[in-house]
């Protein structure tokens, strides 16, 4: 029995031609981590509200534990027993405590229930120094945490989160991917997230689903998703990537590729390397760019009358003449 099973739902909203969601199918194990990625207007969001028990889908089910979710409509309350998801807004009760705001979702539980919880999950999330503050009074970081925290007092099974990470700066967000990592495994948990941000897909998951127009495009895991893309769409979501033709490959790195009829080479910007390695493609270029990336430098090379863009750990000068090397492996052929 899959822990949740998607078996090809579609919904369309009232007045828009083309659907949000079409004729979508995937599953996923307990304990797994699974997100969902692609441009605005994909479908991610409201996969996790079907997901949810938030809106029906109008075509195909949805099973969890073995068990067909009730429709919302039929519930006087949206919503799934055991699913609970934390919302991009937060959703937080501005004028209740840390504390309060965890409590809260307890209070039909007795009082020792109630504190021993809170205590808990006041640990689990790191905000015992906070629980006397109010949300107003938290960071970014801390507010997410608490959000998490007054969820998980209703100890969901499976946790749903709708772009979690958006509005933190970079530095928080990466510390915070790990913490809500360790707690969610730590927990027993199973969690679906959607994002927009590859990086924090590709941090956190198991799997990682690709949407476009509303349809899954690829489902896999981080790795595959990566390295073995489907498509050229999904290839450049992940990344800056150099598109060739075999025509255009073959006069730029002088090595025919016998490929099929309309396929593209696909090349990463990060695949190439600055010192040869046997069996390594040559490119031999002037640089006509220069981009300070933190870890390294965006370099953009004129190749005749192509600009293909590298990764380079130091620094180059305009107009310098440089060769870049690029494995046979790590040619993307789609």
């Amino acid at each position: 029995m899959k822990f949740l099973k998607v078996n090809k739902v579609s919904k369309t909203y009232l007045g828009n031609e083309k659907p949000a969601v079409s004729d979508l199918a995937f599953s996923m194990k307990k304990g797994e981590i699974v997100s969902f990625v692609g441009a605005s207007g994909s479908g991610k969001s409201t996969l996790l509200k079907m997901i949810g028990g938030l809106i029906s889908p109008e075509n195909g089910t949805i099973h969890f534990q073995g068990k067909e979710l009730d429709k919302p409509e039929d519930k006087l309350i949206p919503g799934q027993e055991g699913i609970k998801m934390v919302f991009q807004d937060l959703r937080l009760m501005p004028n209740r405590t840390v504390e309060e705001n965890i409590k809260y979702p307890l209070l039909l539980f007795d009082k020792d229930y109630q504190n021993d919880r809170v205590e808990e999950l006041l640990e689990i999330c790191h905000l015992q120094e906070f629980r006397k503050r109010l949300p107003r009074e938290l960071s970014g970081g801390q507010q997410q945490r608490l959000a998490l925290a007054k969820t998980l007092a209703e100890e969901p099974e499976l946790l749903l989160m709708d772009e979690p990470f958006s509005n933190l700066d970079p530095i928080v967000k990466s510390k915070l991917i790990v913490e809500v990592s360790e707690i969610i495994r730590n927990q027993q948990l199973s969690l679906i997230m959607v994002t927009h941000d590859t990086q924090d897909a590709l941090m956190l998951s198991d799997k990682i689903g690709f949407m476009s127009d509303g349809k899954l495009l690829q489902f896999d895991s981080p790795l595959n998703i990566y390295n073995k893309p489907t498509s050229v769409e999904i290839a450049a979501f992940f990344g800056i990537v150099n598109i060739f033709s075999e025509a255009e490959f073959s006069s730029i790195f002088h090595e025919k590729l016998n490929i099929e009829k309309g396929q593209q080479i696909i090349v990463r910007a990060e695949s190439f390397e600055t010192e040869f390695q046997a069996g390594a493609l040559t490119l031999d270029g002037l640089v006509s760019g220069t981009f300070f990336k933190g870890n390294g430098y965006l370099i953009r090379l004129k190749v005749g009358n192509h600009s293909i863009d590298v990764f380079a750990k130091n620094q180059l000068k305009i107009e310098d003449s440089v060769s870049f090397y690029v494995a046979r492996h790590n040619l993307m052929v789609i």
